[in-house]
C-alpha cells in the first residue's frame, strides 16, 4: 500500500519530466537542463517571531526512490534518503523562494507539489497576501492539498520520517484522501482557495493537520478563517455538520446512540444547500436543508428492520443525529468565530444584490445574530439479510 503510494509518485514526477522534454529539445523552458531540477514533493509556509516568511520546501531524492521502490541496495551500505527539507526565511514567498536557491544545488520544480502546509502564525496573521504568490506563479499546482498545521509546524510535519511512505508528502496525501471517505475533513484544493477569494459571502475553511505520534499525522477537523485570518477550529462532528450542510460529505458513517449500544449508518449519498430568507427586504432565517441516503451497516438495537415503522423511525433517529451535527458546527461559527463559512452571505449577495451592496461590511455581525431552521430527510435503502440484531449467545 505505502509502496503503490511512492510508485504514483515516482510515475507522475515522470510524466512531468516527459511533458518538460519537448520544452527542453526545442530550446523552451528557460533551457533547463532535466539533472538541474529539484522534484518538490511538499511546501511549508508560516511567519517567524521577526515577522518574516519561513518557506520550507520537501525535495525528493530521485536515486533513493528508485532504490526503495525498486528494492534495489538491500544489501550492506547506508542508503541515501527519499527526500531532504530545507528553509528560507523572507519578506515575501517569492523572495524565499529565490533565497532557498542559495541553500540548494538545482532549481525548483514545483508542478510536483502534493501538499501546502500553512503555519498556525501564519495563519493568525493572514494568509491572504502569502497565498498571492500562488495565483500568480505558472508553474504551481493547483490541485495540490491545503492544511493548516494545529499544535506543530509545517517544519515538523515535513521533516517527519514515517513508516507508512518513505515520502511525507505523499503519505500526508494519502491521509487526507482516506479521511475524506469519513466525512471528518475540510478537503482543500489550492484552486478552491483561488476561487474562494473571488467569491463574496463565503469565508474560509480549510483542513487541518496534526502530529498524531512521532511518526504519524491526523487529518481530522477544519480551520475556520475570518477576513483571511485564523479565527478557530471545528472538531470532526462539528466539520462533518459543516459538510453535510454544504454537500460534501461523499460517504461517511454516522453512529446512532440507542439502549443497547449503537447503530452504525453508512451514508451513501448526499446532499445540502443553504438558503437565507428574508422579511420586509431583511434576512430573517438561515436555512439548512440536507437529504440523504443510507444503509444499516451495525445494528445493535431492539426488534427487527423489517416493517416501514421500523425504518421510518429509524430515519427519523438519523435525521436527528445529522440535525445536530450540524446544529453543533453553526452554532459555533456563529457565537464563537462570527464566520460565515458555510456561504449564506453568497445565496445573499446573488439573490438579494441590492441589499448585499448596502449591507455586506455588516454580514458577519448580521449573521451571527441571525436564527436557523435545519431540515434533514434521510432513506434508508438497505439494511442487511439480518433484519434484527445478532443475538447473544447465537
Amino acid at each position: 500500500m505505502r509502496c503503490g503510494k511512492t510508485k504514483k509518485f515516482v510515475k507522475i514526477t515522470i510524466a512531468a519530466f516527459l511533458f518538460m522534454l519537448p520544452l527542453l529539445l526545442t530550446g523552451c523552458w528557460n533551457n533547463r537542463d532535466l539533472t538541474e531540477t529539484n522534484i518538490v514533493a511538499g511546501l511549508g509556509l508560516d511567519r517567524t517571531e521577526e515577522g518574516k516568511i519561513l518557506l520550507t520546501v520537501q525535495v525528493v531524492e530521485p536515486a533513493a526512490i528508485q532504490s526503495t521502490t525498486s528494492g534495489k541496495g538491500k544489501g550492506g551500505g547506508a542508503q541515501p534518503k527519499p527526500v531532504f527539507v530545507e528553509s528560507y526565511e523572507g519578506d515575501t514567498v517569492f523572495e524565499a523562494l529565490r533565497g532557498m536557491l542559495s541553500k540548494v544545488d538545482n532549481k525548483l520544480f514545483a508542478s510536483t507539489v502534493q501538499v501546502l502546509i500553512l503555519g498556525e502564525n501564519l495563519s493568525q496573521d493572514g494568509i491572504n497576501e502569502a497565498l498571492d504568490f500562488f495565483q500568480r506563479d505558472h508553474e504551481v499546482e493547483y490541485k495540490m492539498d491545503v492544511l493548516v498545521a494545529k499544535g506543530v509546524t509545517p517544519k515538523e510535519i515535513l521533516e517527519m520520517e514515517t513508516d507508512m511512505n518513505s515520502i511525507p508528502a505523499v503519505y500526508v496525501k494519502g491521509t487526507i484522501e482516506n479521511t475524506v471517505s469519513r466525512g471528518t475533513v475540510k478537503r482543500t484544493l489550492l484552486i478552491d482557495l483561488v476561487k474562494n477569494f473571488c467569491c463574496s459571502g463565503r469565508q474560509l475553511a480549510i483542513g487541518q493537520i496534526t502530529k498524531a505520534g512521532e511518526k504519524e499525522v491526523g487529518t481530522e477537523g477544519t480551520a475556520v478563517f475570518s477576513e483571511g485570518k485564523l479565527a478557530g477550529w471545528l472538531d470532526p462532528y462539528e466539520t462533518r455538520g459543516y459538510l453535510f450542510a454544504t454537500g460534501k460529505v461523499k460517504s461517511a458513517i454516522v453512529n446512532i446512540p440507542t439502549d443497547n449500544g449503537k447503530i452504525a449508518m453508512e451514508i451513501i449519498r448526499s446532499k445540502g444547500k443553504v438558503y437565507v430568507e428574508f422579511e420586509n427586504g431583511e434576512p430573517a432565517l438561515l436555512t439548512v436543508k440536507v437529504g440523504l441516503e443510507a444503509n444499516v451497516g451495525e445494528y445493535e438495537g431492539k426488534g427487527k428492520l423489517d416493517s416501514p415503522d421500523s425504518l421510518h423511525k429509524l430515519e427519523e433517529l438519523l435525521d436527528e443525529e445529522v440535525k445536530k451535527e450540524i446544529k453543533m458546527a453553526l452554532d459555533r461559527i456563529q457565537k464563537d468565530y462570527s464566520s460565515d463559512i458555510f456561504g449564506f452571505g453568497t445565496q445573499v449577495h446573488k439573490y438579494h444584490p441590492q441589499y448585499w451592496k448596502e449591507a455586506k461590511e455588516q454580514w458577519k455581525d448580521t449573521f451571527s445574530k441571525l436564527p436557523a431552521d435545519i431540515k434533514v430527510e434521510a432513506k434508508i435503502r438497505r439494511t442487511g439479510v439480518i433484519k434484527g440484531p445478532i443475538k447473544k449467545g447465537g
